[in-house]
């Protein structure tokens, strides 16, 4: 597990590791957003953002 970890964290610090972000959503729209992954059509994440 120790091992695992530092792997990942390693990908992280040295950029190997990125995510995919499907789609972006305003926080107004959080229930589009919850629509658009139980369709199970993302290929990534669903950001919802706050602010500006």
């Amino acid at each position: 597990m120790r091992r695992a970890a530092a792997f990942v964290t390693s990908g992280l610090r040295g950029g190997a590791f990125r995510p995919v972000v499907d789609r972006l959503f305003p926080l107004e729209e959080v229930a589009r957003a919850h629509q658009h992954l139980e369709s199970n059509t993302q290929v990534g994440k669903i950001v919802v953002t706050v602010g500006h």
